[in-house]
C-alpha cells in the first residue's frame, strides 16, 4: 500500500504544474465570474459591488428577447462553420493521408493559415471582400454582380464564416491526417480485393474508423465557434445593425461598454450551460465504441 501511495504521489507531482496553472488560469476566473453573476455594480469600482441573489438571472430571462439574436447568430455560425469546415478538413486529410514528398508540400501550405494571426487573418478578408476587392474584381470579370459581402447581417455572417473556415479547418485537417494514418492497411487492401468503390470505401470503412476523431473535431469546433468574438469584432464589428453580433459578443458590449458586470456574467453562466447542453448532445450522437 505505502508503494502504491508514493507512486500516486510521484504520478501527481507531474501534473501538478498543470494543475496549478489551470486552478489560477481558468478554475478561479469561473469562481470569479459565479460570484459577480450574483452581484451588481461597476467594473471600475468592484469594492462597492452590491449582492442581489438570482436578480441578474431573473433580468436575463425577463428580456430574453434582447438576447436572442446573439444566440440565433451564434447558433447560425456553428450550423454553417461545423459541416463547412470539417467537410473540407476532411478532403484535405484525404489528400494527404499517405506520406510522399507532395503530401509534405500540402502539409506545409495548409499549415499557413494557422501561423496566422486572426487580426491578420481579418484584415485581409476585410481586403478581399470589400467592394474593391479582389473576390468582386473576379466575380464582375466573370460577368456576376459584385456582392456587398458587409451590407446585410445575412452576407456579413458568411462573411464571418468564410473566415473562421479558412483559418481553422486546416486545423482539423492534421487531426483527420493522424487518424487516417493509425487505419491499418489491411482494411483499404482488403475493401480494393472485394470490389469497393472509393466512395463505398470512404463511407463504410474509414468514416466509422474515425469517428472518435469526427467526435473530437466537431466538439471543439462547436466550444471554439461558441466563443467567437475577434473574427466579428475585425470584420464587422457585430453590424450591420447587430445583425452579425454573438453571444460572446453581445456579453463584451454588455459587460465592457455598457458597464453592467453583474448582467454580463450571468448572460456567461447561462450560456455556459447551453453549451455544455450542445457539447452532451453531440457526444451522444456521434459516441463511437469503434476499435481497430
Amino acid at each position: 500500500m505505502h508503494a502504491k501511495w508514493k507512486q500516486t504521489l510521484i504520478s501527481y507531482t507531474f501534473v501538478l504544474p498543470y494543475l496549478l496553472l489551470a486552478g489560477v488560469f481558468s478554475i478561479l476566473p469561473i469562481l470569479f465570474i459565479v460570484i459577480l453573476s450574483f452581484t451588481q455594480g461597476s467594473l471600475l469600482n468592484l469594492d462597492a459591488m452590491e449582492w442581489v441573489g438570482w436578480a441578474n438571472f431573473a433580468k436575463v430571462l425577463s428580456n430574453a428577447r434582447l438576447y436572442l439574436g446573439g444566440f440565433l447568430n451564434t447558433l447560425f455560425y456553428i450550423v454553417v462553420i461545423i459541416p463547412c469546415g470539417q467537410a473540407i478538413a476532411l478532403a484535405l486529410a484525404l489528400l494527404i493521408r499517405r506520406k510522399s514528398r507532395a503530401a509534405a508540400v500540402y502539409e506545409t501550405v495548409f499549415f499557413m493559415p494557422l501561423i496566422i494571426s486572426m487580426v491578420a487573418g481579418g484584415i485581409i478578408f476585410a481586403y478581399v471582400l470589400s467592394q474593391a476587392g479582389p473576390l468582386n474584381y473576379v466575380l464582375t470579370s466573370l460577368g456576376m454582380p459584385a456582392v456587398d459581402w458587409f451590407g446585410s447581417p445575412l452576407m456579413a455572417k458568411l462573411a464571418v464564416c468564410m473566415l473562421e473556415i479558412w483559418k481553422g479547418a486546416t486545423f482539423y485537417t492534421f487531426i483527420y491526417v493522424a487518424a487516417l494514418r493509425n487505419i491499418p492497411g489491411e482494411y483499404g487492401d482488403a475493401a480494393q480485393i472485394d470490389g469497393c468503390t472509393p466512395w463505398q470505401e470512404l463511407t463504410r470503412i474509414t468514416l466509422p474508423l474515425i469517428k472518435n476523431a469526427i467526435l473530437l473535431n466537431v466538439v471543439m469546433t462547436s466550444i471554439f465557434i461558441g466563443q467567437i468574438f475577434d473574427s466579428i469584432f475585425i470584420l464587422t464589428n457585430g453590424g450591420p445593425v447587430r445583425g452579425s453580433e454573438s453571444v460572446v459578443f453581445f456579453i463584451y458590449r454588455v459587460t465592457l461598454l455598457d458597464d453592467r458586470i453583474g448582467t454580463g456574467a450571468a448572460m456567461s453562466m447561462i450560456f455556459l450551460a447551453f453549451m455544455l447542453a450542445i457539447a452532451l448532445v453531440q457526444m451522444r450522437v456521434l459516441k463511437s465504441d469503434t476499435e481497430y
